[in-house]
């Protein structure tokens, strides 16, 4: 998993600058910033709140690093400073004056341009400057962002493709969905064997790839939409126009609970939703498809669920990971 652990966990890449170069500043350079660094440095933490966990986003105050300025938003930003060259070297056109003798067509000459010793013409540099981003807090915090956004929870804390080990066969799958070679997946088996695990850790990596996540339970979101449910509209159904501004939907334990008829006919019309907006989508389920398809999923909703998953359905095998569960309960 080396190539997926490189990209998930490089964040930056440092500027390295040589002794006498560059802006000069007291502030050492930041050290590299790694996905799972967040939770060591205390940037992603939990709260109790009421005896709930809940997850608590500290963002980074401005490192000063090469000018590095804060900002309202949190991502702070520092100057970057250019010099580009507008025009090509330029060797003067000649011509012949009324005597024959050859001179300079000044005629030809560009503007913008200065005289050397060597008697040819250089371009004049422009100096311009930019804002970007700076590349330790304020992409850093960026990332903060995108996280609080995403609808993750406590329980995503310290999961990460870093700590994550996969079955035979999964990898494959989990690196083509990353790099969205595939439009979507279905992860499915008993509870306890890291289908939530890993749906935190790939919504973690496409975050971190700067993609807009959402994390959802299938349960939450029906009860989120049963509060909102409003059927006098004539404009777009509002209880999917979130799907707007996402790029990539996980969806947790899907069927994991018993649906009276609105919730069943309300999942289908989700299934649908998500088919037509195209975003990605990667389900997880205690349910086999075949069990789905006998409990709730209409024959519309096979359909697409086939086709937007029918490169990626794996059934999880291994072992509870969370301990010897029916010894515990003996």
């Amino acid at each position: 998993m080396q190539s997926l652990n490189d990209s998930m966990t490089l964040f930056l890449k440092a500027i390295n600058k040589k002794n006498g170069e560059g802006i000069k500043t007291d502030i050492k350079r930041p050290d590299i910033v790694h996905s799972f660094d967040l939770e060591n440095m205390e940037l992603l933490t939990k709260e109790v709140i009421m005896g709930i966990p809940k997850l608590k986003i500290n963002f980074m105050s401005p490192c000063n690093y090469q000018g590095c300025t804060g900002s309202h938003s949190h991502i702070h930003v520092r100057e970057r400073v250019e010099f580009v060259d507008d025009l090509k070297r330029y060797s003067p056109v000649m011509t012949e004056d009324e005597e024959g003798n050859e001179i300079e067509d000044i005629s030809q000459r560009p503007l913008g341009l200065r005289v050397e010793d060597d008697g040819l013409w250089y371009p004049i540099q422009h100096r311009y400057v930019f804002s970007e981003p700076c590349p330790f807090c304020g992409l850093t915090n960026q990332y903060l962002i995108r996280f609080k956004q995403s609808g993750l929870t406590a329980a995503a804390i310290n999961k990460h493709l870093g700590n994550y080990t996969f079955e035979d066969g999964l990898e494959d799958k989990v690196k083509s969905f990353v790099n969205q070679n595939i439009r979507g997946g279905l992860l499915w088996g008993h509870t306890g064997n890291g289908k939530t695990h890993l749906l935190a850790a790939l919504a973690r990596e496409m975050i971190w790839r700067g993609k807009r996540v959402r994390y959802v339970s299938h349960q939450s979101l029906l009860e989120r939409i049963k509060q909102s449910f409003d059927d006098k509209t004539d404009v777009k159904d509002p209880r999917y126009t979130w799907l707007d501004r996402v790029d990539v939907v996980f969806f947790d334990e899907l069927g994991f609970f018993r649906m009276n008829e609105w919730g069943i006919q309300t999942t289908n019309e989700l299934i649908h939703a998500l088919y037509e907006s195209n975003v990605q989508v990667l389900f997880a389920s205690n349910l086999s498809p075949r069990e789905m398809k006998r409990k709730f999923l209409d024959i519309r909703s096979q359909s697409r669920v086939a086709e937007m998953c029918g490169e990626f359905s794996f059934q999880m095998r291994g072992s509870d990971r969370r301990g010897d569960v029916e010894g515990f309960f003996k």
